[in-house]
């Protein structure tokens, strides 16, 4: 089971990744013509939220009771808090990819209250630029590492 919600996590990643600069690339080009808020816009940030909130599942699923990694850790945070890679995992990752949940469910709805793809592109950049700074690519391009 965790082999399998590992490798669903790694490629759901994608998802969010290319639906996320999707979505972030049609907020700012809404900004930038200063148009109104479009349906297309709207079901992107549905598809966006939709794509962060399953990869958000998967990951608290992972963390909470399948990882061998992140449940070693429980058993000693004191130690687990001076290992960098283990660190990164139990802490820093998951930290900021449900932050950048969040941000993007804040962007999806400030900019429909609104009407303003302003509101989206901010929140939508926050998220993507956290969700970039902390995906461990070097696993997701070289998988074999």
């Amino acid at each position: 089971m965790y082999n399998f919600m590992l490798s669903l996590h790694s490629y759901l990643r994608w998802a969010v990744v290319i639906i996320g600069i999707i979505a972030l690339a049609m907020a700012w080009a809404g900004v930038f013509s200063r148009a109104r808020w479009t349906p297309q816009q709207v079901t992107l940030g549905r598809l966006a939220t939709i794509a962060f909130d399953t990869q958000a599942l998967v990951g608290v699923l992972l963390y909470a009771w399948l990882s061998p990694l992140t449940t070693g850790a429980f058993r000693d945070m004191g130690a687990a808090m001076k290992d960098a890679g283990v660190r990164f995992y139990v802490a820093e990752h998951s930290l900021v990819m449900i932050i950048a949940a969040v941000l993007v469910h804040v962007g999806v709805i400030r900019s429909r209250k609104k009407d303003s793809p302003l509101q989206a592109a901010i929140f939508y950049t926050l998220a993507m630029a956290g969700v970039l700074a902390l995906t461990p690519w070097r696993r997701a391009l070289l998988p074999g590492l």
